[in-house]
């Protein structure tokens, strides 16, 4: 199933409340936490810069002012950017829905385009591998995996593989020993055009939001093929330091 491999837009998930970040979030959005003196957000609006992708679309809504504000137009980093306010905190899939729907126009068939949360912080060349690895492998589907501890793989989206080393499912929160790899699938993804398609009928999770890796599992399911890309799990995946004091972890 062809499309054109390297993105050019980019989709930021900047919504969330950040509850185990609270009281800081009650005033700040998670997206705009300062880490070493820089907000998140800017740290990763540079790195989907440098990746070379120049249009933005960010995905807000707890505190959506001053995301909009401190963003703008987007010309600080050298982007475009437009803003969609999600009317609930849904999930992943009615967020990038939402999108769709107010920018139909971004998402011509045939083209990819990145999603990513915007509470990362990568490490050097982690956007530009990854949409390496996406257009030297053809894949339709191409999302960022990490290894993980055991003890960890019931908190997040672990991945099933199949014979070839492709992604086969995801698997949303495992229970505790039945994980299906040491590998979860992170946020970061580049997707074709089409998944747009799959999300007119989507249904909710068992935790009542609808989350894309639903959507991901119907399209591997339908014959679309994804792979992952081994990478060193984001610096906030472990505890660190925020204005002096222990944080809990952003992810």
């Amino acid at each position: 199933m062809k499309h054109d491999n390297r993105p050019t837009l980019a989709v930021l998930l900047a919504a969330g409340r950040g509850k185990r970040l609270r009281p800081y979030t009650d005033t700040i959005p998670k997206p705009l936490l300062p880490v070493d003196g820089r907000p998140l957000l800017d740290r990763v609006l540079a790195d989907v810069s440098a990746a070379g992708i120049k249009r933005v679309c960010l995905v807000t809504s707890h505190l959506a002012e001053k995301i909009e504000d401190f963003v703008g137009d987007g010309s600080s980093w050298g982007v475009t950017a437009v803003f969609c306010r999600q009317s609930q905190l849904l999930g992943t899939a009615h967020a990038l829905n939402e999108v769709v729907n107010v920018y139909p126009s971004w998402f011509p068939n045939g083209n990819s385009f990145l999603l990513t949360a915007t509470d990362y912080i990568w490490h050097n060349n982690y956007l530009h591998d990854l949409i390496v690895a996406h257009t030297q492998d053809g894949a339709d589907i191409s999302i960022s995996l990490k290894h993980m501890p055991g003890k960890d793989l019931s908190k997040r989206s672990s991945v099933a593989f199949n014979p070839q080393g492709g992604i086969a499912q995801i698997v949303e929160k495992p229970r505790p020993g039945q994980a299906p790899s040491a590998y979860v699938a992170s946020l970061t993804m580049i997707l074709p055009a089409v998944v747009n398609s799959y999300l007119v009928n989507m249904c909710p999770s068992p935790r009542g939001e609808y989350e894309l890796q639903a959507i991901i599992n119907q399209m591997i399911d339908d014959g679309y093929q994804a792979q992952g890309l081994d990478q060193l799990p984001p610096a906030e995946w472990q505890p660190h330091m925020w204005n002096g004091e222990p944080v809990a972890q952003i992810s």
